[in-house]
């Protein structure tokens, strides 16, 4: 076997190291842009229809397409069961937030739950953060929980 096709133990470390530091970055992005539509949706003047509430779905959009990234680079990195649950939660729900959004120009209900269901999302996506900032240790958190398990 060549130099050139071996593999050195650390090699798929460093691709998972590098979308573990992905992770970590853009979900503390997240509840910052969450953050933002929440403030430029009550600022807004004319509710429907005017360029704030237009901006707003565009970055609601963006803000779902972030989700889905940070959601890969979770079950890229291995970030762990709670880290991985916890973005597809997002995901979901930003995908019901994007429905009210629309829907909620239209329906007084829908317009009703969009704000609690973004509260919610923010509320996540912080707790995200503090997942974020626990995951990477990889196998070695993994063999922490089950040496915790195991002890019982």
């Amino acid at each position: 076997m060549s130099a050139s096709t071996s593999t050195s133990p650390g090699s798929s470390a460093a691709p998972r190291s590098g979308a573990l530091s992905a992770y970590r970055a853009l979900a503390h992005v997240l509840p910052v842009l969450v953050l933002i539509q929440a403030w430029m949706a009550g600022s807004s003047n004319v509710l429907f229809g005017s360029l704030d509430i237009v901006t707003h779905g565009m970055v609601g959009n963006g803000t779902f397409l972030l989700a889905l990234i940070v959601l890969a680079l979770a079950l890229v990195s291995r970030a762990g069961g709670p880290a991985v649950v916890v973005a597809g939660v997002l995901v979901l729900l930003m995908f019901a937030q994007i429905g009210l959004g629309y829907i909620g120009r239209d329906t007084a209900t829908a317009a009703a739950w969009h704000i609690p269901n973004g509260v919610l999302i923010f509320g996540l996506a912080t707790y995200q953060i503090t997942l974020s900032r626990v995951v990477g240790g990889g196998r070695r958190g993994s063999a922490a929980l089950g040496s915790a398990a195991t002890q019982r």
